[in-house]
């Protein structure tokens, strides 16, 4: 089967389906970032679902995020093991469920692309180092679940992904795989990841179905927009009539100029905007497509990267009959996320600069979609 459809072996389907205890459930992250995985076993235990988690190890060198996620989680330094590199798997303590999405600088698109073979040095090939845990560990967990980019499954990187695979089979591990967008599991950001679920024993286990999106971008947008995150003028107009006289086609454009330099334009496709087709704009300024791209408020939001939220996620608003182009907020990024405002201050109101928290959010795994992804193992 394809892997953008749910990967089962035909040999598998005399295999229970993997139903794991809900009582008190022990979680270990590697990778861990500010804790998407974390938020996703509360909002489990909140909805019923499981009646208790663990988190009994977390897993990061990021002196920022490891800052967030202490203020989130309610957890300490002391609960983070550190270094990937510096670990041996004999340490660390059991759990139930290990999760780790490994880094994707090497594999992404946006990257230099050296892959993530085993002896390759690269960062994304750190990875391997949890598949060296499990060789390592004397219990080890039932259920281990990767993610990165969807590249990971092209042509370029398919055998170290095949050769990934066979290491966790040799384990005794049967493996799940697909390729999830956040769009499809109530999250409106444009987010493909791959996710790998490897489970201890002889079990089938199943990614949820598809749902469908209610959520539109600006929905999850701040109420009181920060005037210093407007990059345009506001340009009257009234929307309203033009839809209702179907004055418009699929030509009809509408010009906003930059606030601080009028010879930069924003130019937005009335039709494409109305509609919340993708992309609907063009900031004439930006030499590149993935920052020159305006989104529209009645449509989604772009994949939120670590290094340039900011620039790739500029949108079109009409707010009081007038049209302007914005970026997003650092708490509009949590959002798209699928992290709480409460989440998001904690993390600020420890320190957390805008950048870092721009960054944080672009590296996190979208909270719904490992939601249910793991609501599947119960």
């Amino acid at each position: 089967m394809s892997i953008n459809n749910q990967t089962i072996n035909l040999f598998n389907f005399t295999y229970p389906f993997i139903k794991l205890d809900n009582s008190n459930v022990k979680v270990g992250t590697f990778f861990s970032g500010i804790g998407s995985p974390e938020m996703a076993f509360k909002r489990l235990k909140d909805n019923g679902i499981i009646k208790n988690y663990e988190s009994v190890f977390f897993c990061e060198v990021d002196k920022f995020a490891i800052q967030s996620f202490c203020a989130i989680h309610n957890k300490t330094p002391n609960d983070n093991v550190g270094d990937i590199t510096k670990i041996n798997g004999k340490d660390l303590p059991y759990c139930d469920i290990w999760i780790g999405g490994f880094p994707c600088q090497d594999i992404s698109m946006a990257g230099i692309r050296r892959g993530f073979d085993f002896n390759s040095n690269t960062r994304s090939s750190l990875g391997w180092k949890m598949i060296q845990f499990l060789r390592e560990i004397e219990d080890p967990p039932k259920v281990v679940i990767f993610e990165n980019v969807a590249a990971i499954t092209q042509k370029k990187f398919r055998r170290t992904l095949n050769l990934f695979r066979k290491d966790l089979e040799d384990l005794g591990y049967s493996l799940y795989e697909n390729v999830l967008c956040a769009l499809d599991y109530g999250t409106p950001q444009n987010r493909e990841r791959y996710f790998l679920v490897a489970v201890k024993g002889k079990y089938l286990y199943q990614f949820p179905p598809k749902q469908k999106l209610k959520l539109r971008l600006k929905d999850l947008l701040e109420k009181d927009i920060d005037p210093n995150l407007i990059l345009s003028e506001q340009v009257p107009f009234d929307l309203e009539s033009f839809v209702k006289n179907k004055s418009f086609d699929k030509n009809s454009k509408l010009i906003c100029k930059n606030l601080k330099d009028k010879r930069k334009k924003y130019i937005i496709d009335l039709y494409r905007f109305i509609d919340g087709k993708n992309h609907c704009g063009r900031d004439t300024s930006s030499k590149y497509n993935q920052t020159a791209r305006l989104w529209s408020m009645n449509g989604y939001c772009p994949t939120l990267t670590a290094n340039s939220t900011e620039d790739t996620s500029k949108m079109i608003i009409y707010k009081n009959n007038c049209f302007f182009v914005k970026k997003i907020s650092p708490l509009e990024s949590w959002r798209f996320m699928g992290f709480s405002d409460e989440d998001f201050y904690k993390a600020k109101n420890s320190g957390i600069s805008n950048r870092q928290l721009f960054k944080q959010a672009g590296n996190s795994i979208a909270t719904n979609v490992i939601y249910y992804i793991l609501k599947n193992l119960f």
